[in-house]
């Protein structure tokens, strides 16, 4: 039970308890079981306090000193703790139900099964926090920050970590089923057969995480940084990867039915733009872009790649993707290429090595003066594959075009309308006539 003399000063006010304190300096305030609901504490000074079991619910604590209080299985729903201090606070089993720690302090608490349904944490300090097996279903933390934060077997349903930053936090058999984490900076996170269903995981930042065993159906990942993530035995059924960055990603035993890949980035940045449509594929031919002896192995073998020359500039994108789409329906795997203007011997190399594991090779060139330099480098060094040439209607043909024509790799020109008329265009005439000429050119 609470101290009597202890509680007749809290009742007080928050004025006459810190005078308390002040004039009290070693003595530890007994408020176990204390009976304070809608209490008006903002600013009071209960550092070190004993608040097991306390009633504090609906109370205001704003700026509230709470350093090493314990409240272990303390009332504080809808409590306001905004702005207040509860670094290694321990605050197991707390009911803490809707209560706001906005812009609080709760580095290195202990908040072990806690009840935090619905609790706010806006721009709240929560590193090296533990909060496992805690109950934070739809809670807010917007903008709070991270640092080894423990979320083992917490449930984070439908919780908001939008724009979070959390670094290496613990998330293992979590629940973030319909969690908001976009754009959240997640990396070197560790999501361990962690259910992620249904999550938003849009332009998050989860290089190095580990997701063996996650179960992220159905999650919207459109944008995401997977680099070095590791994903074994992850559950991505439904899931969208779009415009993922999956450089260095590892991956062993993926679920991916139904998933949607489409522009996988696998280069790392600094190098050049090389997007797959395979998450699984992805590994594969990048080894095959480093790998001279791996090349040489399957040297010979007929590709069902086939790679695309272009521009990813605004304008230029959506006729690369029309026909990928195209291409796709063939059963071919586009690889885009993206052709800024070659930097290095070594981006001249990569795509000389990316073009020699190719059926053929579709290069829209209405944006002349970056796919022609490309193209400069294949078509002479590589006679064996077809290069299908495609232009805008009303785009002018570059006079180098001439020189590239000399060869009997480069196929006639075909011009098309708009974006809408190339898939008609790669079905009607395109398919057809670099197949022929893969054939003759490979003597198949």
């Amino acid at each position: 039970m609470a101290s009597e003399r202890h509680l007749a000063v809290i009742e007080q006010g928050a004025a006459a308890w810190n005078e308390w304190r002040r004039r009290s300096p070693g003595v530890v305030p007994d408020l176990i079981d204390a009976s304070l609901p809608g209490a008006e504490l903002a600013g009071a000074d209960l550092r070190v306090a004993l608040l097991l079991k306390a009633d504090l619910s609906g109370a205001n604590l704003e700026g509230a000193q709470l350093h090493k209080a314990i409240l272990g299985s303390a009332r504080l729903g809808g409590a306001n703790l905004s702005g207040a201090d509860l670094e290694r606070a321990e605050c197991h089993d707390a009911m803490l139900a809707g209560a706001d720690f906005g812009g609080a302090t709760l580095d290195h608490g202990i908040f072990l099964g806690a009840n935090l349904h619905k609790a706010r944490f806006v721009a709240a300090s929560m590193g090296h926090a533990l909060f496992r097996g805690a109950d934070l279903r739809e809670a807010d933390l917007k903008g709070s920050s991270h640092a080894e934060t423990d979320f083992t077997e917490a449930d984070l349903s439908g919780a908001d970590m939008s724009d979070t930053f959390a670094g290496p936090v613990l998330f293992d058999r979590a629940r973030l089923i319909g969690a908001k984490l976009r754009g959240a900076v997640l990396n070197g996170a560790s999501f361990r057969d962690a259910l992620l269903e249904e999550a938003d995981l849009r332009g998050a930042d989860l290089t190095s995480a580990d997701l063996e065993g996650a179960n992220l159906r159905g999650a919207d990942l459109r944008k995401a940084d997977l680099n070095k993530a590791r994903l074994v035995r992850t559950n991505l059924r439904k899931a969208n990867l779009s415009g993922c960055s999956i450089f260095a990603v590892s991956t062993w035993g993926v679920k991916l039915r139904d998933a949607k890949q489409v522009d996988l980035r696998i280069t790392d940045m600094g190098e050049p733009l090389i997007a797959v449509d395979d998450l699984e594929i992805a590994q594969f031919i990048y080894q095959l872009l480093h790998n001279r002896k791996l090349r040489d192995v399957i040297a010979g073998v007929s590709s069902s790649i086939v790679l695309i020359l272009g521009r990813f500039t605004s304008d230029r994108k959506p006729a690369l993707d029309a026909i990928r789409k195209a291409v796709r329906s063939y059963d071919y795997t586009p690889v885009l290429f993206d052709c800024e203007p070659l930097a290095s011997r070594d981006i001249a190399e990569t795509l000389a090595a990316l073009a020699r594991m190719t059926r053929f090779i579709i290069a829209d060139l209405t944006d002349a003066s970056a796919v022609l330099n490309e193209l400069r480098v294949v078509v002479p060094e590589l006679p064996t594959i077809p290069v299908q040439p495609l232009l805008l209607s009303g785009a002018k043909e570059d006079r180098t075009l001439q020189r590239l024509k000399r060869h009997s790799s480069f196929l006639p020109l075909h011009r098309y309308r708009d974006v809408e008329s190339l898939p008609v265009l790669i079905t009607e005439s395109v398919i057809g006539q670099v197949e022929a000429a893969a054939r003759e050119l490979q003597g198949l």
